[in-house]
């Protein structure tokens, strides 16, 4: 089956069925949703949570390293110029970009279906309260967006300045998981300010993005459809997460903040 291309997404390839066929994907997504949300805590009731320590720390390793492999992908693909996110590009003449713009595709693809684990993982442990429906949007959302990628893409390599962005906030995110799955509380306590500013880098991330697709809109056109879901995941994502930053942060600041007022007042 054939990819869909413009005339600057030339030569059109040949996407694998697993890719192509919506299908395959939106069976792992249902499972998924049932599983953390029904099956698993279910499964949980009346268990211990299980540690999974070595699982976890395997899955923030795979991950670091799948990103700088991303990372380092892209600026190949773009030929180190991905940070011009105004340039309208297309995937290129030569053989390789393309082979290698599209195997890279394929890997984010799995990539992000690895990333579900995660929700798993908390499921297991019984930290239900971490499964979210910011978490969950955020890791379903993420696979539909690699399948429009492979798709839908009309903008050629200038897609993967998102790519870009996200893979460089993995590689600090799940770097931070890391160390905090091996260190010993003081210094996981001492490193408590890195979540915020973890958030903060995501927010930006989101800006930054919304930024571009403004730019392509303008400058190069982008097909309506995928102008639209791509954009309402992207501000969806940025109200989650500013929304958690409020909650978690701002509110935890300003109720210390208040307290040697209180304090004062007996």
């Amino acid at each position: 089956m054939e990819a869909s291309a413009s005339i600057n997404l030339q030569p059109v390839v040949n996407v694998p069925t697993i890719y192509k066929d919506p299908w395959y994907m939106i069976t792992v997504l249902v499972l998924y949703l049932y599983f953390v949300t029904k099956a698993g805590p279910h499964f949980m009731e009346w268990r211990k949570p299980y540690e999974l320590k070595r699982l976890i720390l395997l899955h923030n390793f795979i991950q670091v390293v799948s990103c700088i492999y991303a990372i380092k992908e892209v600026l190949y693909i773009t030929d180190n110029t991905i940070y011009i996110f105004w340039k309208c590009r297309d995937i290129g003449s030569s053989p390789e970009l393309v082979r290698r713009y599209y195997n890279l595709a394929y890997f984010l693809f799995w990539l992000k279906i690895s990333e579900l684990i995660e929700t798993v993982i908390f499921v297991l442990r019984k930290k239900q309260n971490q499964v979210s429906k910011l978490h969950i949007f955020h890791h379903f959302s993420t696979v539909t967006l690699v399948y429009a990628l492979i798709n839908f893409n009309e903008n050629g390599s200038a897609a993967y300045f998102c790519v870009f962005l996200n893979s460089i906030v993995h590689v600090i995110m799940y770097s931070y998981y890391f160390v905090a799955a091996v260190a010993d509380k003081t210094l996981v306590q001492a490193l408590t300010p890195v979540k915020k500013c973890i958030t903060v880098i995501q927010m930006t991330q989101f800006v930054l993005i919304l930024t571009q697709v403004a730019f392509q809109l303008v400058l190069c056109g982008m097909p309506p459809l995928v102008l639209l879901y791509f954009t309402t995941v992207i501000l969806g994502m940025f109200y989650g997460f500013y929304d958690f930053y409020n909650s978690a942060y701002q509110a935890s600041q300003r109720r210390k903040s208040q307290t040697p007022q209180s304090d004062s007042k007996k």
